[in-house]
């Protein structure tokens, strides 16, 4: 290929058209063609054809370009590579195709390719370094070492000159440059008032500070003042967050730089495992500081039961510096009081079953309990000194024991005492009532044999002593009623105290069907209890409001449940005075003259006896010619 005259005219244009540099050599390294393509990708000059091709672009000489160009021209054979070039500053994928009489060589801009590849090597290094420099942190190392840590991960992946941390102050909203690395000497730099406007940049916006140009930069001004100590570009980001900012991170260089994502996202991440550091190292402090101040002895052991934190309480129980126990077995700890190896089988069980176990161990006479809390990395042990507790439980044990002997002895006294009841009841039922009916057969006889011998006063005299005998038989039955009420046995079921209540008052209307009486029950009232003394808590209650109201000249009488639950039974009868409402419940207490109203005064003793042994409660409301209102309460039912 001599020159551009032995191209086809056709074959020109094509090469002209293609969107690949493309260059041809003739057989003396001189330049016979060159599209337009190649000469702006190679910035050559118009003239530049009839040239050797090194002396065209001398930057080319001892490179892969002319190593590979001298290789297919000597072979014969085509070659392919991709080089950067310095004349171009670029990369290039190269085609070289050689001839007898020279060689063709086409080749592209393939910079962009090259460059996401190489991000894509850069970043899977810094993913690699992260991963270490996490590690690292979690492997318990002190912060001052972690931050140094930090400082030599930037200055290799990133290949950062200087790198400084500065450090926030909450209170008095300072700043404070805790490691700095690779400023020169001549800087002069001062650590306690340093160039703040990009740190608190960062700690104020939470953003990161890219600056590829300290000396145009608009958010920084103050910033240029480095450019007299040769730093031209820096890249700060924020530790922690703009609600609890920790400080900032910044790397400066001599020269402007372009930073990529990649980089801005690599210092992100290594500020963030600072700042979970941090914050870790802050947790543990003050949980650190909650273990020591608590009475319990603390310890936390790994998966291997190997100790991991120790509080000063329990370095007291294994005599030993709480410094010197981390990082060995807690076995080693255990002999000298796990003599059954409880202790040691009780750890193993809450790991393996991950769950709480609690045990408890005597140790010189001394009781002690421990639970242990499994959790993801191991588990957390308390113990603690319960010899007192376990003292007053063994005295509760005692107590319990007495307490149920005496049960025992009073059980026996009731029973003893519940069947003298019962012969006083026989008593009272034979015994007494034959006096009783003697009195009152001989009154009687006496009245009609000898009834003409006697004046007036003689036979009131004879027919008091009548009535009294009978009074006596009243009380006598009512006595006995309740002490029935109380020996009854209770077998509960659902009672319809609504219909209980329209059966009570239609035997008091049979009873007295002259009377004109107005009775309001309300509908759908149930409960639970032992239906016959259910009935008789009604008939004491309505009986007790049919009679009060017997003078009144409008009785009315209503039986309802209230919005407590509280049935009830009032009355617009005689009612009481509220100043004795004590007495009411009482037997043989009566507030009404037995002239005026009958009755043996037993009656509402028997209701709340009934209503007590329900589990209930009963109360009383009234005011004198005003009416009565009784309340009482029975184990509810659904209806």
């Amino acid at each position: 290929m001599a020159d551009t005259s032995v191209l086809r005219p056709d074959l020109s244009l094509v090469l002209e058209r293609i969107t690949d540099g493309f260059f041809a050599l003739d057989g003396e390294w001189n330049i016979a063609y060159m599209n337009a393509e190649a000469r702006k990708l190679l910035h050559a000059v118009d003239d530049c054809l009839g040239q050797s091709w090194l002396t065209a672009f001398p930057k080319a000489r001892g490179t892969l370009f002319e190593r590979e160009y001298g290789r297919a021209m000597r072979d014969q054979q085509p070659v392919q590579f991709v080089e950067y070039s310095k004349t171009a500053n670029a990369w290039f994928e190269v085609k070289a195709y050689p001839s007898p009489d020279g060689l063709s060589v086409y080749f592209r801009d393939v910079s962009s390719r090259i460059e996401a590849q190489r991000e894509i090597e850069r970043n899977a290094r810094r993913q690699q370094a992260l991963i270490d420099f996490g590690r690292g942190a979690l492997g318990g190392v002190s912060l001052h070492q972690l931050f140094l840590d930090a400082m030599d991960l930037l200055r290799e992946v990133l290949e950062a000159p200087i790198v400084e941390i500065h450090e926030y102050d909450r209170e008095s909203e300072r700043f404070t440059v805790r490691y700095v690395s690779g400023w020169p000497p001549y800087a002069m730099l001062k650590t306690v008032e340093p160039l703040l406007a990009h740190v608190a940049y960062v700690v104020r916006t939470g953003e990161p500070f890219v600056c590829p140009d300290v000396r145009i930069d608009s958010r920084a001004r103050s910033l240029a003042q480095l450019a007299k100590t040769d730093v031209l570009s820096c890249l700060t980001v924020p530790i922690g967050t703009p609600l609890e900012p920790i400080g900032a991170i910044s790397i400066y260089f001599p020269h402007t730089r372009t930073y990529s994502v990649g980089d801005v996202r690599f210092m992100q991440s290594v500020a963030q495992t600072v700042a979970e550091s941090v914050n870790a190292f802050e947790s543990n402090r003050r949980m650190a500081q909650v273990l020591e101040s608590i009475r319990d002895a603390f310890v936390a052991v790994d998966r291997n039961l190997v100790i991991t934190y120790v509080n000063s309480q329990m370095a007291r129980y294994f005599d030993v510096k709480p410094e010197d126990v981390v990082g060995k077995p807690i076995e080693q700890y255990m002999k000298m009081f796990d003599v059954t190896g409880m202790a040691l089988r009780s750890f193993k069980e809450a790991l393996a079953h991950e769950r709480p176990v609690t045990y408890d161990q005597e140790l010189n006479g001394r009781w002690y309990e421990t639970r242990l809390y499994p959790f993801s990395n191991g588990v957390a042990a308390y113990t603690r000194d319960v010899t007192r507790r376990r003292t007053e439980e063994q005295r509760i044990l005692e107590l319990n024991e007495q307490l149920e002997r005496r049960v025992q002895e009073r059980t026996k006294q009731l029973e003893v005492a519940n069947k003298e009841l019962e012969s006083f009841s026989y008593s009272v039922s034979h015994d007494l009532r034959a006096p009783l009916r003697a009195i009152d057969g001989f009154s009687q006889a006496l009245s009609e044999d000898y009834g003409a011998s006697l004046d007036e006063r003689g036979q009131n005299y004879l027919q008091r002593v009548r009535k009294a005998a009978q009074r006596m038989a009243d009380l006598i039955d009512a006595l006995l009623r309740l002490a029935k009420v109380a020996r009854a046995t209770i077998t509960m079921s659902r009672v319809d105290v609504t219909a209980a209540a329209l059966t009570v008052i239609g035997e008091l209307r049979a009873a007295e069907p002259e009377r004109q009486v107005e009775t309001v029950v309300a509908p759908g009232m149930w409960a639970v209890g032992e239906p016959h003394l259910v009935e008789v808590v009604l008939q004491n209650l309505i009986g007790n409001a049919w009679k009060f109201t017997r003078h009144t000249a409008a009785p009315r009488i209503e039986v309802g449940r209230n919005g407590e639950g509280e049935f009830y039974v009032r009355d617009n009868g005689a009612g009481f005075d509220m100043a004795y409402v004590n007495k009411l419940f009482g037997a043989f207490q009566r507030l009404h003259s037995t002239d005026d109203y009958e009755g043996t005064g037993i009656g509402l003793a028997t209701v709340a006896r009934i209503v007590h042994r329900h589990g209930g409660s009963i109360r009383a409301e009234g005011a004198l010619e005003r009416g009565a209102s009784f309340y009482f309460t029975l184990p509810s039912a659904k209806e």
